[in-house]
């Protein structure tokens, strides 16, 4: 179990940042054009420093400092961040800082105050707490989704955890997500009743208690029914149990995307995709699924100074750069679907682009959700492709929000969905 963080650990860490603005951009050697070169979308949206990886790293010094407090303008900027990490990564390329992890822990302390969340969040914590999903649906129809033609195993050692959006918004994903195992002869189960939310969007605007208390339910509830894999199709459920359910307590069960799932089963060829699809696709990288799903190692040492700006950890800190995520997979599902050409955009992998929806951003901050996922879908439509793929509901509703505002051609499709296609046919 890791340590739990707390702003004024990271006083050191803020004091550090050098306002090189790296943060800003994916880093230098990965820009293919100027159009496509930044990497955070809070700059490009309100294009003023503070609203940037390092601007908020400033933020947080100033206030452990007691150089200020938290206005409503100071909130206005903690909570203007998809967290994304995209500045985490890019600074992490030529410096050990991680403002994703002051920005995280600034907004618990926001909520330590009193002073965040936002109003829209604390609407929906309380959802969350009362009917185990942010959207405020009925639990028990968190499975109404369920089609007649899926059998589930009751006692399987492998359990699909559905996730809140896939299970009231994006039904098709969950839909396709139950046919795809069905079809590999996988035997799986639910967890009815006692999957919760997984928790994220309530961590990811700073309420680390009420996270707590969902992370150790959702555990015990996988443990005490003898679950040994647990499958999920959405990338924040994926990091939240992956990073975040670390910190909170240790478990057995191993997690794995449904991406990771699928490409698995199609190399034991218990997956053969028949049905060509011949279409140009591009792959948007979930920033949950790629360097937000590198597992996170607590540092705990001393930092020297060498030079004034070269620092020497000792013992030698693990930088998570992003680089041990989960890219490969949905890519080589891709590559297995007959007729398929995959195009890539500018920004991938570990430098992708966010689609505009995470850090409670959507809820909060619907314009500044909807102006990125814009900026994405324009980027995947400079490609040539005509079906834009990824691999979570959430990203899923931000982008196709995007492409019906600009009336784009443009088809979506979740890696689910266009893997059921090949081994069923049909839309």
């Amino acid at each position: 179990m890791e340590p739990t963080r707390t702003l004024e650990e990271y006083r050191q860490l803020a004091s550090r940042c050098l306002r090189c603005s790296l943060c800003k951009f994916i880093p230098q050697v990965a820009i293919k054009s100027q159009e496509f070169s930044t990497i955070c979308p809070s700059i490009d949206r309100y294009n003023f420093h503070n609203y940037s990886g390092g601007g908020r790293l400033i933020t947080a010094l100033c206030i452990l400092s007691n150089k200020l407090q938290f206005s409503p303008d100071v909130v206005d900027v903690v909570y203007k961040c998809t967290e994304c990490g995209g500045c985490d990564v890019s600074c992490k390329y030529l410096n050990t800082l991680e403002p994703l992890e002051v920005i995280q822990a600034l907004r618990e302390k926001a909520v330590e105050t009193g002073a965040g969340p936002m109003l829209v969040h604390k609407v929906y914590i309380q959802k969350v707490q009362e009917v185990h999903n942010p959207y405020g649906e009925k639990h028990g129809q968190r499975f109404a989704w369920l089609p007649d033609d899926v059998k589930l195993s009751e006692n399987a050692p492998v359990a699909y955890f559905v996730g809140c959006t896939s299970a009231y918004r994006r039904k098709e994903i969950a839909i396709a997500t139950a046919r795809v195992l069905q079809a590999a002869g996988v035997r799986f189960t639910i967890l009815g009743e006692d999957e919760f939310c997984c928790g994220s969007p309530v961590l990811r605007v700073g309420d680390k208690k009420a996270f707590t208390d969902i992370a150790r339910h959702n555990i015990q509830a996988i443990q005490q029914r003898g679950i040994k894999q647990v499958i999920m199709s959405c990338a924040g459920c994926f990091s939240t149990f992956c990073v975040e359910y670390k910190r909170v307590a240790n478990y057995k069960f191993k997690v794995f995307h449904t991406s990771q799932y699928f490409a698995r089963l199609l190399k034991e060829k218990k997956l053969i995709p028949k049905i060509a699809i011949p279409k140009i696709v591009t792959y948007h990288d979930p920033c949950h699924l790629g360097r937000c799903g590198e597992p996170y190692k607590r540092w705990r040492g001393i930092t020297l100074k060498i030079l004034t700006v070269i620092k020497l950890t000792i013992p030698p800190k693990h930088l998570r750069r992003g680089q041990h995520g989960v890219y490969q997979p949905p890519r080589d599902v891709i590559r297995q679907v007959p007729g398929l050409k995959l195009v890539e955009m500018e920004r991938n992998q570990g430098y992708a682009y966010c689609c505009g929806a995470g850090g409670g951003v959507k809820s909060a901050f619907p314009d500044f959700a909807l102006f990125t996922s814009k900026n994405r879908v324009k980027e995947a439509k400079r490609t040539g492709a005509e079906i834009l793929v990824s691999a979570c509901p959430f990203c899923a509703t931000n982008l196709q929000d995007a492409i019906r505002e600009e009336g784009n051609t443009l088809q979506y499709h979740d890696i689910s969905e266009i893997l059921l296609k090949s081994l069923q046919g049909g839309a």
